[in-house]
C-alpha cells in the first residue's frame, strides 16, 4: 500500500503537470491499467445533460466503445456517481444491472468491471471504468486507492480545462480587439459593414451574415454574404424590415441580443418572401448599440437546429459593440465631411481620437487602462482634473475610482449617501454635459477647502450593457478656461472606447482569477501555489514553507456530507488566513490541504505561524468549539521545511515539508514537525522523492506510540501523514 501511496503520488504529479485534456484521459487510462492491473480502461467525461465531451480508452474494441453511450452500459457509473465513490461487479455478465449488454460483454471477454466517479468538490465530470478479464477481487484498500486516483485525474483535468478556457478567451478578447481596431480604421458605413460580413468569420463559423443599420424606423442591409444554396439569392430590398418587427426588428427595439437555436419556431419571424418555410436554421442577432441608441443589427444565420452556443453570442455581443462604435465613428465622419472647414479640424482631432484608444483596447490590466485614460485625454483636449467614478447600483452611489489633477484629492473623496451633484445629474438622466462656466451653475458642487470657482466642465457617461456604469469628468480652471463643443464631442466618443476597455480589463482580470482560485475556499489554488514557489526558488531568498494536512477529515464527509465537509473547509480557509502574517500566502493544495509560503521566514518563525494556524484550527474545529458541540471534530498536522537549508529546489523543498507533515500526522495529528524530523523517517521507510502537487489523503493505521489526542494541542513529533495501513 506504502509504494501505491508513492506510485499514486508520481502519477498525480505527472498528470497536474499536464495542460492538455486529451493527453490527460490518456495517461488516466494509462496510469489506471498499470496502477490497478486492469486489462483495460475507459474514460469518459460527460456535460451535465449526459453528452459526452471527451473520451479515451484502451483494450477495448472499437464497436464495444461505440456502446459506452447506452445508458444500460452507463448504469454502472451511475451507480458509482450516485454513491460518490467506485463501485465494482464481479461476473458483471450475469449482474442485473448489465441486462441487454450480456452477449455484448461475453464477446468482449471481461469479467469484472469497477467504476469510479470522476468528482471535486461534489461536481462530477465523468467516469473512470476499470476492466479485469478475471474475476477479481476488490478490496476496500483498492477502492479507496481508486477513489484517490481518480479525485487526482478529475483535479488534474479540471485545471486543464480552466487554462484551456482562460487561454481562449484571453485569445478571442486580443482577436475582437484587433478586428475593432481594423473597423476604426474605416470610414464609410458600407466599408465597415463589408469588413463586418468578412472579418466574422474569424470569430464565429456561419452559413450567412447580414449588417443592418437604422435609419428613422427602417432597418436597412448595409452588407450581406451568403455562402449556401439558401442564402445567395437574397436581395437587400427582400430583407429591409421596420424596426418593432420580425425578429431583427424586435431586437433593435428591445436592444436584446438572440440565440435562436430554432429560428423557424420563433413566433416572432417572418418568413422571407421566395424562401422555404419552416427552414432549419439557427439565428444569432445582437444590436449595435452607441450611447443607448441601436445604430443597427447584426445577424448570423447557419443551416440546422442547435448550432450556435452561448460563448457565440458573447463574442457577437462585444463585435457588436466594436462595430457600433466603428458605425458611430463613420456617421461622425460623413457629418464633418459635410461642413465647413472649421469643422476640418475636428475630423483630424477624431483621427486622432481613434489611433490612441487602439492603445486602451489592446490592454487589459484595469491600472494600466486607467493611467492610459488620463494620459490620452491629457494629448486630446486638456485638462486641470480628471476623475473616473463607478457607479454601485445596488447602493445607489458613486464610487471614486481615479483622479489626476490639481484637485485629485478632493474628487477622491467618498460621496455622502443622498449626496447629489453635476455626476449624480448625468447619472440619472444618461446624458453627457458640457458646463461653460460652472461658477453659478446650480448642479455643481463645489469642494469646501476651494469654494466656487471659474472654469469649464465636461461629464460624460460611462455605459455598459445594462445601462450607466459611471462617469468621466474633465475640468479646466480658471475664468473663460472652458471646453470647445467639438471637445465635448470628442470626450464623448473617447468614454465609449473607455467603458469598452475597462470591461475588457474587467472580463479578463475575472477571467484569471478564477484560473488561479479554489472555487470552494477562494484561496490560491495548486497550480498557482506552483508556479510561486518556482518563482520564490529562483529568487535565491530565505522563504519557509508549511505543509498542512487536516486530521480525520474524511469522516466529517462520511458522517455528515460533503455540503457540511465543504463549509467547514471555507471556515478551516478563513481561519489559515487569518492566523498567518499579511505578508503570508495560503493555498489550497488538495482535498483536505492547504499549504502557506512564509517569506523571509525562517524555520522558528514559520514554526511561531505554525502555532497560530494550529490553535486557529483548533478553535474553529477542535475540542469545545461550535463544529464539536455538533459532534465534529477536526485538527491538523503541520509539516515545516525552510528554504534553502531543507531544500535547495522546489521539489526537494515540498518533499521536505510533505514529510515532515507525515510525520506529525503518525503521531496522532495536531502537531508541528519540522524538516529535520522528517529526515529520520525518510530514512526508516526509504520514501521516494514525491511530486509537489495535489496529494491524495491516503489513510495508514499509525504505529503505536504515546500521542496527544489529534484535537488537543501538541508539540513537533514524528509519525506518518497518512492513515488506515500499517507500515512497517
Amino acid at each position: 500500500q506504502v509504494h501505491r501511496a508513492t506510485a499514486l503520488l508520481r502519477v498525480a504529479g505527472d498528470l497536474g503537470s499536464r495542460l492538455d485534456v486529451d493527453e490527460i484521459l490518456r495517461g488516466v487510462v494509462n496510469h489506471a491499467v498499470a496502477l490497478f492491473g486492469a486489462d483495460r480502461a475507459a474514460v469518459v467525461l460527460r456535460r451535465a445533460d449526459g453528452t459526452a465531451v471527451g473520451s479515451a480508452a484502451r483494450g477495448l474494441s472499437p464497436r464495444y466503445l461505440a456502446t459506452l453511450d447506452q445508458s444500460h452500459e452507463r448504469s454502472l457509473g451511475d451507480a458509482a456517481v450516485a454513491r460518490d465513490r467506485p463501485v465494482a461487479a464481479v461476473a458483471y455478465a450475469e449482474d442485473p444491472r448489465a441486462a441487454g449488454m450480456r452477449a455484448t460483454i461475453v464477446q468482449e471477454g471481461y469479467d469484472t468491471v469497477c467504476a469510479a466517479p470522476l468528482s471535486v468538490d461534489g461536481e462530477v465530470g465523468g467516469v473512470l471504468t476499470l476492466y479485469h478479464d478475471r474475476p477479481h477481487r476488490w478490496t476496500e484498500e483498492d477502492i479507496e486507492a481508486l477513489a484517490a486516483f481518480a479525485t487526482q485525474a478529475a483535479v488534474a483535468i479540471r485545471t486543464a480545462r480552466n487554462f484551456t478556457q482562460m487561454a481562449t478567451w484571453t485569445a478571442q478578447l486580443q482577436s475582437i480587439q484587433q478586428l475593432g481596431a481594423e473597423l476604426n480604421r474605416l470610414t464609410s458605413v458600407r466599408d465597415i459593414g463589408l469588413a463586418i460580413a468578412s472579418e466574422l468569420q474569424q470569430l464565429i463559423d456561419y452559413h450567412n451574415v447580414r449588417v443592418y443599420r437604422l435609419y428613422g424606423e427602417l432597418l436597412v442591409p448595409v452588407a450581406m454574404r451568403g455562402q449556401v444554396g439558401e442564402y445567395e439569392d437574397e436581395t437587400p430590398e427582400q430583407l429591409r424590415v421596420r424596426i418593432g418587427e420580425g425578429i431583427t426588428g424586435w431586437v433593435a427595439a428591445n436592444k436584446v441580443p438572440q440565440n435562436l437555436p430554432d429560428a423557424a419556431k420563433d413566433p416572432r419571424g417572418d418568413t422571407i418572401p421566395g424562401t422555404e418555410e419552416d427552414l432549419d436554421e439557427s439565428m444569432l442577432l445582437a444590436p449595435m448599440v452607441f450611447e443607448d441608441t441601436v445604430l443597427g443589427v447584426l445577424v448570423l444565420s447557419k443551416l440546422g437546429l442547435h448550432q450556435f452556443s452561448d460563448d457565440d453570442l458573447r463574442l457577437l455581443v462585444i463585435y457588436a459593440s466594436f462595430a457600433a462604435q466603428a458605425m458611430a465613428n463613420a456617421d461622425s465622419t460623413e457629418r464633418l465631411r459635410e461642413q465647413s472647414a472649421e469643422l476640418e479640424r475636428q475630423l483630424r482631432s477624431q483621427r486622432h481620437l481613434l489611433q490612441i484608444t487602439e492603445s486602451i483596447l489592446g490592454t487589459l490590466d484595469a491600472p494600466a487602462v486607467l493611467d492610459q485614460i488620463a494620459d490620452r485625454l491629457a494629448e486630446l483636449v486638456g485638462y486641470d482634473n480628471i476623475s473616473i467614478e463607478l457607479y454601485d447600483r445596488a447602493a445607489n452611489r458613486l464610487r471614486p475610482l481615479t483622479a489626476r489633477g490639481a484637485n485629485a484629492d478632493e474628487y477622491l473623496q467618498e460621496w455622502e449617501v443622498g449626496e447629489q451633484g453635476v455626476a449624480t445629474w448625468v447619472i440619472e438622466r444618461r446624458e453627457p454635459v458640457l458646463i461653460v462656466d460652472q461658477f453659478d451653475d446650480p448642479r455643481v458642487r463645489h469642494f469646501e477647502s476651494t469654494g466656487p470657482v471659474h472654469g469649464g466642465l465636461i461629464v460624460v457617461p460611462l455605459r455598459g450593457r445594462e445601462g450607466v456604469t459611471g462617469v468621466l469628468t474633465l475640468e479646466r480652471l480658471g475664468v473663460g478656461n472652458t471646453f470647445r463643443p467639438d471637445e465635448f464631442e470628442l470626450v464623448q466618443l473617447f468614454a465609449a472606447q473607455v467603458s469598452v476597455a475597462l470591461q475588457n480589463a474587467e472580463a479578463h482580470g475575472a477571467v484569471e482569477i478564477r484560473a488561479r482560485t479554489d472555487a470552494l475556499t477562494g484561496l490560491l489554488n495548486h497550480g498557482t501555489f506552483q508556479e510561486w514557489l518556482g518563482a520564490a526558488v529562483a529568487r535565491d531568498e530565505r522563504f519557509s514553507l508549511v505543509m498542512i494536512d487536516l486530521d480525520n477529515f474524511k469522516r466529517v464527509n462520511d458522517a455528515r456530507g460533503h455540503q457540511t465537509g465543504d463549509e467547514l473547509l471555507r471556515q478551516i480557509a478563513r481561519a489559515v488566513v487569518g492566523a498567518a502574517r499579511e505578508t503570508d500566502h495560503v493555498f489550497r493544495y488538495g482535498g483536505d490541504e492547504f499549504v502557506i509560503l512564509l517569506p523571509g521566514a525562517d524555520g522558528p518563525a514559520a514554526t511561531a505561524v505554525s502555532e497560530r494556524v494550529r490553535s486557529a484550527v483548533h478553535g474553529v474545529g477542535g475540542s469545545a468549539s461550535r463544529w464539536d458541540a455538533d459532534g465534529v471534530r477536526v485538527s491538523a498536522s503541520f509539516g515545516v521545511a525552510t528554504f534553502p537549508v531543507d531544500g535547495a529546489s522546489a521539489e526537494l523543498l515540498l518533499l521536505a515539508a510533505d514529510r515532515a507533515c507525515f510525520v506529525a500526522k503518525r503521531a496522532g495529528g495536531a502537531r508541528i514537525a519540522s524538516a529535520e524530523e522528517g529526515l529520520a523517517l525518510a530514512g526508516e521507510f526509504s520514501l521516494q522523492k514525491p511530486t509537489p502537487v495535489d496529494a491524495p489523503t491516503i489513510a495508514i493505521e499509525p504505529a503505536p506510540m504515546p500521542a496527544a489526542r489529534p484535537d488537543e494541542p501538541g508539540g513537533s513529533a514524528a509519525g506518518a501523514r497518512q492513515e488506515g495501513v500499517t507500515v512497517s
